[in-house]
């Protein structure tokens, strides 16, 4: 097996050698092709489907909430707001012009479907025309809807919305709609709140330290290969390669409809940290063996078999380490260790195949580079003898 893996690598190096700007349009297309999977890319802040639903108190807790109600519990908050000052301003959360507010917006809701039922003190005066304030206190049951200081009423909504983002949020958009357009007494204030509200509120949260993560690490790593590597130019070598890695990881969860979860939406910092050294090894012994003065196809074998020997020992631990966590009972564990086992898996590939190729590319276009500035430099001296001047 290590002389097939010897053999194979020097052909690789060859082949590499020989077919470097082809392979780099491979590589562009296969980036473009696993690219396209990020639009369908997603994220789950449904807690639930990171729970090993096979345990059988999940599958009771399931079972209750088919048979009594939705999953999902909307709250309608009634507080007294105590900014407004009016003689007219309720001060009491049992005032009945409340109570009639609770009533108009119990009639709404109970015309949508996904509502599966709605508790509230309108429950108890469903029909009324007129409500006393000595009904409402001789009401037995409807003191749980009211705080302890009667400041604040609230109204439960069970639903059934799924765990899709689209439908949660056209949910929350219904319920603040019906809300809004709830006529209310001056001095209080309809709030929304309850399950579907936070998950949206965990989209939005997930999304933006996703980005603000990623970026950040970028940065940093960016910066650290600049410093590290002493060049722009061997920065970049390092890190594009890093970045293509990072692209078909996140792709392939897109094309494979596998949404990012709690565990899972920060990872892409993760990947970018612990599959940069592959790069930073085949970068620098390249560089090593340049600088002894061999030639391009001597230094690559040598890199792409002496240091990919080593990544690949290196990668393929590393991947197992994690895969393994697949066996794991929680779901978000298992997540956990998927992404990270396919992300370092993408990172070695990119430093084993696309590193190697950049770094002929580049410095192709170096010797290019040069030989075009040392033309010009000679025709430029050229044209100062055949003047009859000096050239410094």
């Amino acid at each position: 097996m290590p002389d097939i893996l010897e053999k194979g690598l020097k052909k690789l190096a060859d082949i590499q050698m020989k077919h470097a700007k082809l392979l780099a349009v491979l590589a562009i297309v296969f980036t473009i092709v696993l690219g396209i999977g990020l639009k369908d890319l997603s994220i789950n802040s449904d807690i639930r489907k990171e729970l090993p639903q096979e345990i059988p108190i999940f599958q009771l807790n399931d079972r209750v909430s088919d048979k009594f109600g939705g999953k999902d519990m909307s709250i309608i908050v009634a507080e007294i707001d105590e900014s407004v000052d009016l003689k007219s301003s309720v001060r009491d959360i049992r005032d009945p012009r409340v109570i009639q507010s609770f009533i108009f917006l119990d009639q709404e809701l109970r015309g949508e479907e996904s509502i599966t039922s709605i508790g509230s003190p309108a429950s108890f005066f469903r029909g009324k025309e007129t409500i006393s304030p000595e009904d409402i206190e001789k009401t037995p049951g409807i003191d749980s809807f009211f705080s302890r200081d009667y400041s604040t009423a609230v109204m439960y909504i069970s639903a059934d919305i799924g765990g899709a983002e689209e439908k949660i949020q056209s949910f929350n958009r219904m319920v603040q709609k019906y809300v809004d357009h709830t006529p209310k007494p001056p001095g209080v204030k309809f709030t929304v709140t309850g399950a579907p509200v936070l998950r949206v509120a965990i989209f939005d949260l997930l999304k933006r330290d996703a980005v603000v993560t990623l970026a950040v690490a970028a940065i940093i790593i960016l910066i650290l290969l600049f410093v590290m590597q002493r060049s722009y130019t061997q920065g970049l070598l390092i890190f594009v390669p890093l970045s293509l890695g990072l692209i078909w990881t996140m792709g392939t969860l897109g094309w494979l409809k596998i949404p990012l979860a709690v565990s899972t939406v920060g990872l892409s910092s993760m990947i970018l940290g612990l599959g940069v050294e592959y790069g930073v090894f085949v970068v620098s012994r390249y560089k090593e063996e340049r600088g002894k003065k061999f030639s391009q196809l001597d230094s690559l074998k040598t890199t792409v078999h002496g240091i990919g020997t080593a990544i690949i020992g290196s990668g393929l631990t590393t991947i197992v380490g994690f895969g393994v966590l697949s066996f794991a009972t929680v779901p978000m564990i298992q997540h956990l260790g998927q992404t990270l086992a396919l992300g370092i898996a993408f990172c070695l590939l990119a430093a084993l195949f696309v590193n190697p190729v950049f770094i002929l590319l580049e410095e192709e276009y170096e010797v290019k580079s040069t030989r075009r500035k040392l033309e010009k430099l000679a025709a430029k001296k050229e044209e100062h003898i055949l003047r009859g001047g000096f050239y410094d």
